[in-house]
């Protein structure tokens, strides 16, 4: 797996969806041949973009382990490439022919449990709860306007990664390799060295504007308890903007940084032009490979946070409209059980977001090398981290709009506070459509 699915918005056909989708009923989907209990019949289940030769195996012999403990019953496979996932649920759900088990992220998941496509799981299934990390099954539940409050999908799989420091760069700079900061809070003092020393010397600290979960990294609430508006523009969120905006005019945050285009930040970071960077287990393979000399100067440290750092999570959701629904729970439910959770992760470099599982000896290598180091830190975040960013909060949309906004403040177009006044103006807009 590449990288981590993140969510990303449903656009184009979310109108049509929200006034079609809930009176749409599932014309593909097997009624349930059982009266007594017994599972039977038939469901499709889709992944995204998970089958090839590294993930067909085992889902294949998921399905196979899961007919023949419950004779009678049929799992249907499909799945969809990356490109236009998104679109293809939003028709999907707008003509009614969702698959009955589905693989998505929590912003997609909020605009089909908005729409009434999915099932609520805490009201379905209330016991499942117990199953899964608290942060996990937190993630999965959404309230708001026009949405009841319930838990739309059982929590897949997790992720989350390490902030990198390229050693060669720390030294070059007079900053110390044995005590780099692990909070905004440090690494906002450190950057304002290195604006001082290395600022000029084509050496920066950052190459990255702050993607939306940084902001609650730091410390920012994102929205209101009832989640019907949205709070980023507050006073700590401007301190955090103004940060950057420091760093910005020192030197310590690259000019590049504010191309949207430009998506050079791990090759500088290679090249050591740039100090630190976030990353994730994958980062660690890519370094290895590909910059040998910079894995061998690579210092791991955990990902920044003043509160806990981010996670992101993938969601199995059941389809509201499916007709064989104990099937397709009872399925969904045993796709992400602790058992094949953890095999499952151990194939893909991700994490589980199941109860006891994080003890795993694979999860918690004793080795010194790198690997190991970042899988420790990153097997700590996952029990104690946060999904910062809210499901109803659109990576196409609103992330984008934050960074536009941001990126202008920092050139001094416009003041922190009117950048997050106006975005946070957008997504509230967006939010009540």
């Amino acid at each position: 797996m590449g990288s981590m699915k993140k969510a990303v918005a449903i656009t184009g056909a979310a109108a049509m969806l929200l006034s079609m989708a809930a009176c749409s009923g599932n014309d593909t989907a097997n009624k349930s041949g059982s009266s007594d209990g017994e599972l039977s019949g038939e469901i499709t289940f889709q992944t995204w973009n998970l089958k090839n030769d590294k993930y067909t195996p085992y889902f294949e012999d998921l399905i196979a382990s899961y007919e023949e403990e419950h004779p009678g019953t049929k799992i249907n496979w499909v799945d969809q490439p990356s490109e236009g996932y998104e679109d293809k649920l939003s028709a999907d759900a707008a003509a009614g022919s969702l698959p009955d088990v589905i693989d998505m992220g929590p912003n997609a998941a909020y605009i089909l449990a908005k729409a009434g496509t999915l099932l609520n799981i805490a009201a379905e299934d209330p016991e499942a709860k117990d199953l899964y990390l608290e942060n996990a099954w937190n993630g999965a539940t959404f309230k708001g306007e026009g949405l009841e409050e319930g838990t739309y999908g059982f929590p897949w799989y997790l992720n989350t990664g390490p902030t990198f420091y390229n050693k060669a760069a720390v030294e070059a700079c007079g900053a110390d390799p044995e005590n780099l900061p692990t909070t905004y809070d440090d690494f906002f003092a450190l950057a304002d060295e290195i604006g001082k020393t290395c600022g000029d010397q084509g050496i920066s600290m950052l190459a990255k504007l702050p993607n939306s979960e940084n902001y609650g990294e730091y410390g920012v609430e994102m929205m209101n308890e009832d989640r019907t508006s949205y709070t980023f523009n507050s006073d700590k969120a401007v301190e955090f903007v103004e940060h950057y905006k420091s760093m910005y005019d020192t030197g310590a945050l690259s000019k590049e940084a504010l191309n949207a285009n430009w998506n050079g930040e791990t090759d500088a970071f290679k090249e050591g032009a740039v100090m630190a960077m976030a990353g994730s287990l994958y980062s660690v393979g890519d370094f290895k490979e590909n910059a040998p000399e910079v894995y061998e100067n690579l210092i791991v440290t955990p990902r920044l946070a003043n509160t806990s750092a981010n996670i992101f999570m993938e969601m199995l959701v059941v389809n509201s409209q499916t007709q064989n629904k104990a099937l397709a729970i009872d399925f969904a439910k045993y796709v992400t059980n602790k058992e094949n959770q953890v095999a499952f992760d151990k194939l893909a470099n991700v994490f589980p977001s199941t109860v006891d599982s994080m003890d795993d000896p694979f999860f918690q290598p004793e080795g010194d090398d790198l690997e190991s180091e970042a899988m420790r830190i990153s097997s700590a975040q996952i029990e104690t981290g946060t999904l910062w960013v809210p499901p109803e909060f659109s990576e196409a949309q609103d992330t984008t709009n934050l960074r536009e906004q941001v990126a202008l403040a920092i050139q001094g177009k416009q003041t922190p506070q009117e950048a997050l006044d106006a975005s946070v103006q957008f997504s509230d807009e967006r939010l009540q459509q």
